[in-house]
């Protein structure tokens, strides 16, 4: 039996991958390289009578505000501390996995003025926190109430189509039932087959039945109605044996109303089939741009006009998660893809896989395992890698992790095979509001060791702060590859206060980073050529610039329907060194940006949402002034519209000045719960001049598409 029972599960997983191949399919993927995505999972788990709500995000974060409109959609503005260099990043969606403890709902990156959209089905009442890692939000809300039951006459067939033997044997059955439930801790289970074991007519198993309701009222911590269900057993049996013993837990009972001590939270027996969930969306995006030039030359002026067609893609994307729990396990299948098909001349197309991993965790978090290409999120792991992640937990304190696997670069030009290990530890609570890591990595190419380091996080998380330090320090290079430092505080007026402090070897130390200074770009054949292994560190070093970030930002309530806010950011970047045809870069100096926010709610309509925002931008080499008008509103039910505009101006040490004008409108409609469509449109006009030459150009663009979501 138990090899059938695995061979049962096998098939189910089989079949799960097939579903899964056949959407590659059917959407046109093909298994190549990846488009980077932002949003990683998102994890719903009971957090004492609420629901979090937790979204995690590929890369570190900045936590910096949030806002609501008309209650069903929160804006989480954050900041993006490893940055994609990937400037054609288009816009995500993820949907929310199934969940009995919290409404269905919808996450959307990037929205207005660069913010994370969640928009439930049906209003909420929500609090934001930063999560505790650096890398996720979390959304509190309030658990949703389970559909009320059928009435008992539904569920119960009527009383004059059973016979006295068919009660009693029905009676029997629900006992048997009510009894096995509470000694497997299914008290809610128990409580069910026990109301309905007393609908039926007084029978042999009546009497135990009221007083065992009693008892399993008492383990929920129902106090006042288990008070009710033991009156009611002396009122119905006060000369029966037990009824000393029933007094007895009635005088234990704590006073009316009184709150429960302790809650027996109930054990279900799970036993899922596999659940597939997720979405499959393509969008259309065409631009076409004309420019007017006007060029000083000797005898006068000359004209030139120049119109074209930049954009014309189809992006197609796949997020797809199956998920199976059991009593012991909880084990996931995730893919999720990109494929960009470009109709420009002379352009490719290209796919990008950005997930396609299995997963199993134990569901008292003794272990658990991942296989695939997933994102590194801790450990001093790669941003993405193929490979597998093992952790234990030997208690509820300590988890131990091993990580191998091979880097996933998609934009190096580097096409060498990069290999590594790690391992880490956890301390993942000591006391309840600390937590962090200690790790070490190696990773290799061409049988070199390319990186070799060792760091450690540090997190405190409380209900109004949340700190984070980072440091990984490279033994091989002898130098600090990042350090952060970032903090949050919530007053309980609903203010909130960031810092961050951020410094980074850029791209990360590693002995590969001396290839653009070489004659070969390749490691293997620079060694083989008789450039060994030390002149390459020290290449590296010399070529690898080091980024500095100081931002402290403040959002504070101004009114009802006004909240204000604003950060302030000093960033700089350091020299590089001459390496081969490489040459010397100067320290960038210091740029000092200044911004200002005000969000607000429901100031034309009851369920409009305004962002109106300012920078400043004073740079060594240019100053850059911006400001930017965001409205969104929601038309009917199923319409949403979204207006934007954005002003911006700029001049430079050599006399150059830039003006961009950029109207633009989004309208999207949800056909129904699993269809949504979008479509936008904008006009951007850039005019650029100097002493010499003037420029002026018209860029139309616009996007349609649709989502599906599946679940």
């Amino acid at each position: 039996m138990k090899v059938i029972g695995k061979l049962q599960t096998m098939r189910n997983y089989t079949r799960s991958f097939n579903l899964l191949a056949v959407a590659l399919m059917l959407n046109g993927f093909a298994i190549k390289q990846a488009q980077a995505h932002v949003i990683d999972r998102i994890e719903i788990n009971h957090a004492g009578d609420e629901a979090e709500i937790q979204i995690q995000f590929d890369m570190k974060i900045q936590y910096l505000r949030e806002a609501s409109l008309n209650n069903n959609e929160i804006h989480v503005f954050i900041k993006l501390l490893e940055a994609d260099p990937d400037p054609s990043l288009v816009p995500e969606a993820m949907e929310s996995p199934p969940s009995e403890i919290a409404p269905h709902f919808t996450v959307r990156f990037p929205e207005l003025d660069s913010s994370v959209a969640i928009t439930f089905d049906e209003k909420v009442a929500y609090r934001v926190q930063p999560g505790k890692d650096g890398r996720s939000i979390s959304i509190f809300t309030p658990v949703i109430k389970p559909k009320a039951a059928l009435p008992a006459e539904e569920t119960v067939p009527a009383l004059t189509a059973r016979t006295p033997e068919q009660v009693e044997q029905d009676a029997k059955q629900l006992m048997d039932s009510a009894q096995n439930a509470l000694q497997q801790e299914q008290v809610v289970t128990a409580i069910e087959s026990l109301n309905r074991l007393l609908n039926l007519p007084p029978n042999q198993q009546s009497q135990i039945g009221q007083e065992l309701i009693g008892e399993a009222r008492e383990r929920n911590g129902e106090y006042d109605k288990a008070r009710v269900e033991y009156e009611l057993y002396l009122k119905l049996y006060p000369d029966a044996a037990d009824a000393a013993k029933v007094k007895g837990r009635l005088a234990g009972l704590p006073e009316v109303g009184a709150k429960p001590v302790q809650h027996v939270t109930q054990k279900k027996s799970v036993n899922e089939k596999m659940m597939i969930y997720g979405g499959i969306s393509q969008n259309y995006y065409k631009g076409m741009s004309h420019t007017d030039t006007t060029t000083a030359v000797s005898n006068g002026v000359s004209t030139a006009s120049l119109t074209s067609t930049d954009q014309s893609m189809l992006v197609s994307s796949l997020d797809m998660t199956g998920r199976k729990r059991t009593e012991n396990t909880d084990t996931r299948i995730v893919v999720r893809d990109v494929y960009n098909a470009n109709f420009l001349h002379g352009q490719t197309s290209y796919n990008r896989l950005n997930s396609a991993y299995i997963e199993q965790s134990a569901r008292d978090h003794s272990y658990l395992y991942r296989v695939g290409r997933q994102t590194g999120t801790s450990g001093g792991t790669p941003s993405r890698f193929d490979g597998a992640l093992l952790g234990y937990s030997p208690n509820s304190i300590w988890r131990i992790n091993g990580v191998v696997g091979t880097p996933v670069d998609f934009y190096g030009s580097n096409t060498e095979s990069k290999n590594f290990a790690g391992m880490s530890v956890d301390l993942t609570r000591l006391p309840e509001q600390w937590s962090g890591s200690g790790y070490f990595v190696e990773q290799k190419v061409a049988g070199i060791v390319d990186r070799r380091a060792v760091g450690m996080e540090a997190h405190y998380f409380d209900a109004q702060r949340n700190y984070m330090g980072l440091l990984d320090y490279d033994t091989l290079f002898k130098a600090v590859n990042y350090a952060t430092l970032q903090g949050n505080w919530i007053t309980s007026a609903g203010g909130n206060y960031n810092l961050l402090l951020d410094r980074r070897k850029s791209p990360p130390l590693q002995i590969t980073n001396a290839l653009p200074g070489q004659t070969m770009q390749s490691v293997s054949a620079l060694l083989q050529s008789g450039v060994s292994a030390d002149t390459l560190r020290a290449d590296a070093q010399t070529l690898t610039q080091t980024t500095n970030l100081f931002l402290v930002g403040m959002t504070q309530p101004y009114s009802a329907h006004w909240r204000v806010g604003g950060d302030f950011r000093i960033a700089n970047t350091s020299a590089a060194g001459a390496v081969g045809t490489v040459p010397a870069v100067p320290a960038s100096g210091n740029s000092y940006i200044y911004t200002a926010q005000a969000i607000g709610n429901s100031l034309f309509l009851d369920n409009d949402l305004n962002v109106i925002s300012a920078s400043y931008v004073d740079d060594p080499k240019f100053a850059g002034r911006s400001m930017l008008f965001n409205r969104v509103e929601t038309l009917r039910q199923n319409w949403r519209l979204d207006m934007s505009l954005q002003l911006y101006d700029e001049s430079d040490q050599s006399g150059s000045h830039q003006r961009r004008i950029t109207p633009s409108l989004k309208l999207g409609y949800h056909l129904n719960d699993s269809i949504s469509l979008e479509g936008e449109g904008g006009i951007e006009n850039t005019h650029t001049y100097s002493a010499t030459q003037d420029d002026k150009t018209r860029r139309r663009y616009f996007y349609v598409g649709y989502r599906w979501d599946f679940r």
